[in-house]
């Protein structure tokens, strides 16, 4: 398996959650077009990007996403819904790939809490105004730096979180597990922590100012 090939291709499938996230936060008009597209791409990634996560899960470690892992390198056993998942480290980063999984299970509700009641509220604004529901024009800015800032805050919290629980394995995974192995969980969390960051001082800005 061809490093360049593997860690191209993750990058690519990665590149949906954005354009997801901007027909979702920025959706340009029309909205019911823009609702449609991200639902449609957002549930379309994941019969890509799961046989992805299937084909580097020997070969890609889950953390630093080098290809392949440093000779030695070590397994994580994490658990997806009823599935035991078999997760690839390099020897050094079998320890913190192993305290944030660790972290998302034991504050899973939380952050599943944090991001998907946000979206939810999110999505049936874009919904409702999309069809002209209710007879009122729905509050969508608000509701979209609602969105932001609670996000901001969800995911600095698990990237900043897991520095302090012990690891254990396995760990079971609340979120969609392929999403983790596309860019390898260190650059994720660096994507979480820049993008958090914005996303907080845009919906604070909005509320405060």
């Amino acid at each position: 398996m061809q490093p360049l090939k593997v860690q191209a291709t993750g990058v690519l499938l990665f590149l949906f959650i954005p354009v997801v996230l901007f027909l979702f936060v920025r959706h340009p008009e029309p909205i019911g077009a823009s609702l449609i597209t991200g639902v449609v791409l957002m549930v379309g990634h994941r019969l890509l990007a799961r046989p992805y996560m299937e084909r580097v899960l020997p070969v890609k470690c889950a953390w630093c996403n080098r290809v392949p892992p440093i000779e030695g390198g070590e397994m994580l056993e994490l658990r997806s819904g009823e599935r035991l998942i078999q997760a690839r480290c390099c020897p050094s980063h079998r320890q913190p790939a192993a305290k944030f999984f660790a972290f998302l299970d034991s504050w899973r509700w939380m952050l599943r809490a944090g991001i998907f009641l946000p979206l939810l509220l999110l999505l049936v604004t874009l919904a409702a105004l999309a069809v002209g529901a209710f007879g009122v024009e729905p509050p969508l800015e608000e509701v979209t730096a609602f969105f932001k800032l609670a996000v901001g805050l969800t995911v600095n919290l698990a990237a900043l979180g897991y520095l302090f629980v012990q690891g254990r394995s396995p760990a079971a995974v609340p979120f969609p597990v392929h999403n983790f192995f596309l860019l390898g969980v260190r650059n994720l969390l660096w994507v979480f922590r820049f993008v958090g960051v914005w996303w907080i001082w845009q919906g604070l800005r909005y509320f405060l100012v």
